[in-house]
């Protein structure tokens, strides 16, 4: 789930903005709870636990660019989308590490161009349904453990149990988010960031030991080590 801010002094463009972050969040198939604030004093009192913060460049008392310098300085480390009706101040957004620029008004290609490219950032916030005791769940795809096959279905290693899925190993494959898994053998696919050891072509996660084909060592080690180095 993406929890996002979105910080304008006028209610019109929030109402406006909130609804169209809402719908391109849908067509993407990525949840999000997102929170509005009409001022730069309200979103700084309750930033910590957002992911993504769209700013309107232009408001009275602080603006912006002084939002996004007292969000840096407090530590934020998450993605600054910045709102504007013109180019002036471009250069200014990029000292607190803007991650992209919308114009006003809004435009909903726009947006979506936006989300896209922060979704690229997150590997895994999109979501897979899952069955277990043949009651259906909803889970993001980061939340699994790792995937192994059992005939003809597969199993989800979760954190709280087994879930189950129909199909093959090779089908869920080419569903599930290739920066974040790798199938490591025929019948294992492993979620590279729980990954806690690797050694002698067996991989650490949450306390099971897998092992790595020979066959797929070399390309493993490489996705792993690109992993490591963009995502972790």
């Amino acid at each position: 789930m993406i929890k996002t801010g979105i910080c304008d002094d006028k209610k019109s463009s929030l109402t406006l903005l909130e609804d169209t972050i809402s719908e391109c969040l849908k067509e993407l198939k990525t949840a999000a709870e997102i929170f509005t604030y009409d001022t730069g004093r309200d979103l700084l009192k309750s930033y910590e636990e957002l992911d993504l913060i769209f700013l309107d460049m232009e408001m009275p008392e602080m603006d912006g660019i002084e939002i996004g310098k007292r969000l840096r300085e407090k530590g934020f480390s998450g993605k600054i989308i910045m709102a504007g009706a013109g180019t002036e101040r471009f250069k200014e957004a990029f000292t607190i590490d803007t991650f992209r620029f919308v114009s006003k008004p809004f435009q909903k290609e726009e947006i979506m161009e936006a989300l896209k490219d922060y979704i690229e950032t997150k590997p895994g916030i999109k979501e897979i349904t899952v069955h277990r005791k043949r009651n259906e769940y909803v889970f993001y795809q980061k939340d699994i453990l790792y995937v192994y096959a059992v005939n003809s279905s597969i199993e989800l290693c979760m954190k709280d149990g087994i879930y189950r899925m129909e199909g093959s190993l090779s089908e869920l494959e080419g569903i599930l988010d290739s920066r974040l898994f790798y199938k490591i053998s025929r019948q294992y696919i492993v979620n590279l960031k729980e990954i806690s050891k690797y050694k002698d072509e067996k991989v650490m996660i949450q306390g099971t030991e897998l092992k790595v084909s020979v066959r797929r060592k070399k390309d493993f080690e490489k996705a792993y080590q690109i992993f490591q180095a963009k995502y972790r």
